[in-house]
């Protein structure tokens, strides 16, 4: 992921701090400012923190936690 890419799906989902692992071999997102979520939003499918192998899987994880977000 070049710093572009990293910046874009930053402003898309400002919620997220998204970044490559140091080694570039996978893709984390982590949620900003919430401490905790709640056992219903766990059970409904929500999480801290993504960890993908592409930049489309990430895009793809992020997008479903946003729809889960919206439903509750």
């Amino acid at each position: 992921m070049n710093e572009q890419e990293c910046t874009l799906l930053q402003k898309e989902h400002p919620d997220w701090n998204i970044r490559a692992f140091s080694d570039k071999t996978c893709y984390i997102a982590t949620r900003l400012g919430c401490p905790f979520l709640t056992d219903e939003e766990l059970v409904a499918g929500l999480y801290m923190t993504l960890v993908e192998d592409t930049l489309e899987e990430l895009k793809e994880a992020l997008a479903t936690q946003t729809k889960i977000e919206d439903a509750l």
